[in-house]
């Protein structure tokens, strides 16, 4: 690792604390649950909070909101601001999204840009501590204590990650050796393995001297950007002109580059806290049996299923009646437009289904069939090649888009509540059970000025019916291209 001078320490309790938390993934390993539109980090996998808002909590616990910044994409932007104003609405303002997925560097710096002053770059300094948003931990007050503790040595001029202690031969995560024992716990990284072989996983285990590598990090700006001038200048230039023009406009043109392999595997110096609570990333269906609260059989059940002579079984019903006999070490997970079904050693392969699916361009991958939207939802009740009917529920005061399609017409029935609708550029009210048509090519607005919510039937019929033939002409969320 090329070496370099060592900044001078500050007091950790002098320069300001500022936590980024990750909530851009869009990972599969969870189908059916997650899906590209729905991924893992806005799920409740574990208890009543989804592990975005487990994620927030947690961060609260160490830093003061208006500290704390949300990064995720446009896809999931509406949804994170959802579910964070359930733990603290004054975030809000604080998610940043990206206009397309460029991995954990990019993201990181994206955050940066609030977190500093847009002058000289190395002008200001600030303690940062970056999160991922769809991992597990237990004992809060421990995971404080860890954090304060790479506080510390980032204030001195560390970069600092967290080394969780291995339980057991895991293939799926990538390892740090720890070197010089730094004190209280901390040590020097040696090296930074990637995704072992089984065999050297059982010796990591065994030997003592490796952590998983938990994904979480602290900094000092100062050494973090230094990081990005020396090993990626391409980032650099775009993070150093951003003072002349906004940091969103070249995004598409960044490095796809995770912060690990752009700097952190390459810097001297890095130290690793080894973590002093319980850390998951649950990133199978195995790991969510594990962590989950079995019956007396050794049984994981969520939602509406019947188990009878069932046993080690993860059975979760998210959509209809799931009926499973005389199973043993099984998982079993269904939603209400797929099924998966796997032995327990079997979960690593659902990444093959999953590739299968895309390769057959299947929406199974993409989202379920209640989407989420900033005015409310669409669910979708039945479709065929010509035709698609959907469900559309419009929260109170919300309105969609103003838009039009090119391939489909649409037909609109009231079921309840009251509609304002716009076709044409003119306007009327629709109460339960009256009906409107809208013709392909004709722009229309659909708005809920109730205060109760408002549920129409929706029919599409035309030779193209996906969600890309949107044309926007105008919209209060600022989708509009």
């Amino acid at each position: 690792m090329p070496k370099k001078k060592p900044s001078a320490p500050v007091p950790c309790a002098i320069l300001p604390r500022h936590a980024v938390i990750l909530a851009g993934g869009s990972g599969t390993r969870l189908w059916p649950l997650s899906r590209t539109l729905f991924p893992k980090q806005l799920l409740a996998l574990s208890g009543d909070m989804t592990l975005l808002q487990q994620t927030l909590a947690r961060v609260l616990k160490a830093y003061a909101p208006e500290n704390i910044w949300i990064v995720t994409n446009e896809e999931h932007v509406f949804e994170v601001r959802s579910q964070i104003r359930g733990i603290d609405p004054s975030l809000d303002s604080h998610v940043l999204a990206e206009p397309l997925a460029r991995n954990t560097l990019p993201a990181i710096l994206l955050a940066l840009d609030r977190v500093l002053p847009k002058t000289e770059a190395g002008c200001a300094e600030a303690l940062v501590g970056v999160f991922p948003s769809d991992h597990l931990v237990a004992d809060q007050e421990a995971w404080v204590r860890s954090l304060e503790l790479g506080l510390e040595l980032a204030a001195k001029g560390r970069f600092v990650t967290f080394g969780v202690t291995p339980d057991k031969p895991e293939t799926g995560y990538g390892y740090m050796e720890r070197g010089k024992a730094l004190g209280g716990g901390a040590f020097e990284v040696l090296r930074f393995i990637e995704k072992p072989r089984l065999e050297k996983a059982l010796e990591f285990v065994r030997g003592g001297r490796h952590y998983w590598n938990s994904g979480m990090f602290v900094f000092r700006t100062g050494e973090f950007l230094e990081a990005v001038e020396q090993f990626e200048p391409k980032l650099w230039d775009w993070w150093a002109d951003r003072a002349e023009r906004p940091m969103l406009q070249s995004y598409a043109n960044l490095p796809n580059i995770s912060v690990d392999y752009g700097i952190v595997e390459k810097i001297s110096g890095i130290a690793v806290v080894q973590a002093g609570f319980d850390w998951d990333d649950l990133g199978n269906w195995e790991a969510v049996y594990r962590l989950g609260k079995k019956d007396a059989a050794g049984n994981v059940i969520q939602g509406d299923v019947l188990a009878l002579d069932c046993r080690d079984c993860l059975l979760i019903s998210k959509g209809g009646k799931l009926a499973a006999v005389a199973m043993s070490n099984m998982i079993m997970v269904q939603t209400r437009d797929a099924t998966l079904a796997c032995p327990h050693d079997g979960v690593q392969r659902v990444k093959e289904i999953v590739a299968l699916l895309k390769a057959q361009k299947s929406q199974l991958v993409e989202s379920h069939l209640t989407v989420k939207r900033p005015w409310g939802s669409y669910s979708v009740l039945e479709e065929g090649q010509f035709y698609k009917i959907k469900r559309i529920e419009v929260l109170p005061g919300a309105r969609l888009s103003l838009q039009m399609h090119h391939h489909r017409s649409e037909h609109w029935v009231v079921i309840s509540g009251t509609a304002l609708v716009e076709i044409g550029g003119e306007e009327r009210l629709l109460v339960e059970n009256q009906a409107v048509d809208i013709g392909k090519a004709t722009s229309h607005r659909l708005a809920n000025p109730g205060k109760v919510p408002l549920e129409i039937i929706e029919i599409q019929s035309g030779p193209y019916l996906e969600e890309d033939d949107i044309v926007r002409f105008d919209d209060v969320y600022g989708r509009v291209k």
